[in-house]
């Protein structure tokens, strides 16, 4: 019930890839499992063929739909006559899991033949005479190609397309969707089918990807890219709007944001000048009186548009004329993050669906749905998935297993502690989710922050125990995104 099971982007792969490494499964084994559903796909080829299949020309490129072939192809040396071709040299393989496998075929010199750069073009060379092989398995690519073919695997395509052997390829047929795609006949794809792959002569194989590792959040969903020469403001604008009776909660939720990395983080404040004096990192506006208040919703209005997520609620407190400018301030954000105190003026809010993340704990959505939270996980499930398809939201609830939706995905997280239900810790996980929502989609954003905060905060609670505060939440933020590189 938690998951549908949808085509797969490259950025779901990667995810995947990491959340299986975290649960145990190496991506070593990932690849053993790739390439033997490989290899027993071109077995049942054979019995089904009524022409020989006895020769296999393997064409491999450097990254791990390479490694993939690599380990076929030790699966089908007992078999069949078996020649690999690296396109490119050994020592340019992307991926420690390839350059193992790439590693153990150099042993086997009496089964396999293998053949790299600078002689993949030369006369005696497999690629040179492809029409001798029964069968041409394309290892190149698969989803790992980001633009159009350069050479030298632009010729290595169209040599394979120029022969008459049949071509199976692995995952996805390398360059499909451009100009300059392999013309496979079959298509082995692994585990899932992939997003804008091919669906004639394709056959999906299991290679071992646990539900959980798509279910629950895990390091893989870090793995958020930045461009390395992207200047101030490219990474992400947040607006924090809060504040009023308290002071803290819109000051942790900033600096939670500015700890995930966006450039810059506002806070909207009628405490603006006490808030000012926590740290010099946030721009700090004064906005209102006591509380904020109708007459300072088209103040915000221009904050709003010159952002790009808004962080409404953390401090805000709940009197009639705050709720009232809140219910007004809704609508106002193409991506809205709405917590706590805000969360009272949503009901009474007209807004457009799919724009908002609401973070509430078990009691604030209770009082959204006007009952109490069933016990079962699965359950509260249900109703958080329902509740999110119906009012056009999605949900992160926090808790012991913190629950997130958008009406159609589900998944669940249970990184944190019982440490962390100190107060101000709620209001870093808002920040965080207005930061990475401002790369990545809603899903995706309430996924990530539920896991860097609970990770952070298990690091906290090893240090500090039922001592820790939101504010040592923070600090260990850059030590959970530094581990990702690891």
């Amino acid at each position: 019930m938690f998951m549908p099971f949808e085509p797969l982007s490259p950025q779901d792969i990667r995810r995947l890839d990491e959340n299986c490494v975290a649960l145990g499964i190496s991506k070593l084994q990932l690849m053993e499992n790739a390439g033997k559903a490989v290899a027993d796909h071109i077995r049942k080829l054979r019995e089904a063929s009524q022409e020989p299949l006895e020769s296999v020309v393997i064409v491999c490129g450097l990254g791990n739909n390479g490694g993939d072939g690599f380990v076929a192809a030790r699966h089908l040396s007992r078999e069949f006559n078996v020649s690999v071709v690296l396109i490119g040299c050994e020592g340019s393989l992307k991926t420690k899991e390839a350059q193992q496998n790439w590693d153990v075929l150099k042993h086997l010199d009496y089964s396999i033949t293998l053949r790299t750069a600078p002689a993949i073009f030369s006369a005696d060379s497999p690629l040179m005479r492809l029409n001798e092989y029964n069968l041409i398995v394309d290892a190149l690519f698969g989803t790992g190609l980001s633009g159009s073919l350069r050479e030298p695997e632009r010729t290595v395509v169209q040599l394979i397309n120029q022969s008459k052997s049949l071509t199976l390829a692995i995952d996805v047929p390398s360059g499909y969707g451009t100009d300059n795609a392999v013309d496979a006949q079959h298509t082995v794809v692994l585990h899932r089918p992939k997003r804008d792959g091919p669906s004639q002569g394709a056959t999906t194989y299991d290679i071992g990807v646990p539900l959980e590792a798509e279910l629950y959040t895990g390091p893989g969903d870090l793995l958020i890219d930045r461009r390395p020469d992207s200047h101030k403001g490219e990474n992400g604008r947040v607006l924090v709007i809060g504040g009023g009776p308290y002071t803290g909660a819109p000051t942790l939720s900033a600096m939670g944001a500015m700890r995930a990395g966006v450039d810059i983080v506002t806070i909207a404040s009628p405490q603006a000048r006490i808030i000012a004096g926590f740290s010099p990192s946030f721009i700090v506006k004064q906005v209102g009186s006591d509380r904020i208040a109708l007459s300072d919703v088209e103040v915000l209005r221009a904050l709003i548009e010159e952002h790009d997520a808004v962080v409404l609620g953390p401090g805000l407190g709940h009197a009639p004329e705050t709720v009232r400018a809140v219910s007004k301030l809704i609508p106002l954000s193409q991506n809205l993050i709405l917590d706590a105190d805000g969360l009272r003026a949503l009901p009474v809010s007209e807004y457009e669906a799919g724009k908002i993340i609401i973070t509430p704990h078990g009691g604030e959505f209770g009082r959204l749905i006007g009952e109490t939270l069933p016990a079962d996980l699965r359950d509260r499930a249900r109703a958080v998935r329902t509740f999110s398809r119906d009012w056009g939201v999605t949900v992160l609830l926090k808790g012991h297993v913190d629950i997130i939706s958008d009406g159609i995905h589900c998944r669940l997280n249970k990184t944190g502690n019982p440490g962390m239900t100190v107060g101000g810790t709620g209001d870093v996980l808002a920040g965080l989710v207005g930061a990475l929502s401002t790369r990545v989609d809603k899903m995706q954003a309430a996924s990530a922050a539920a896991y860097l905060n609970g990770c952070a905060g298990d690091l906290a609670f090893s240090r500090f125990g039922y001592s820790l505060l939101a504010t040592d939440v923070i600090d260990y933020i850059p030590t959970v995104l530094a581990r990702r590189s690891m």
